[in-house]
């Protein structure tokens, strides 16, 4: 049987369900009402790597400001994943400058693993 995943919860689902058997919500409208955006911050809360590096690469070139706190925030939450982290400093990078962008670098330049600490920094200066 094929699967894949609840874009709100996470949950494993099988293909064509409407609403999700874990959290209840229907997949179709939420993907529908919910911003393209959105649903890549949302993204950045993703279980699978896979997902969140495409959500990495997607929020670099949508070029929001407000995308640099999120995205310090899932390279925290992932620290062990250092490929991950150092997507997440190339992403911030593309991020026009701003305090939200100094905000997720100073985050980072406290970062557990050092090429991702270093990165941060040196981003700063």
């Amino acid at each position: 049987m094929n699967h894949h995943y609840c874009p709100l919860c996470f949950a494993e689902i099988p293909i064509g369900v409407e609403n999700c058997p874990a959290c209840g919500r229907n997949i179709e409208a939420w993907e529908r009402q919910t911003p393209y955006y959105d649903r890549l911050i949302w993204a950045l809360k993703n279980p699978h790597s896979e997902v969140r590096m495409g959500a990495i690469l997607s929020l670099a070139n949508q070029k929001h400001p407000e995308a640099a706190g999120p995205l310090a925030e899932c390279a925290l939450d992932y620290p062990v994943d250092v490929v991950q982290g150092m997507a997440v400093l190339n992403a911030i990078d593309h991020l026009p400058a701003g305090p939200e962008k100094n905000r997720a670098l100073e985050k980072l330049s406290k970062h557990p693993a050092h090429a991702v600490r270093v990165s941060a920094q040196e981003k700063l200066d």
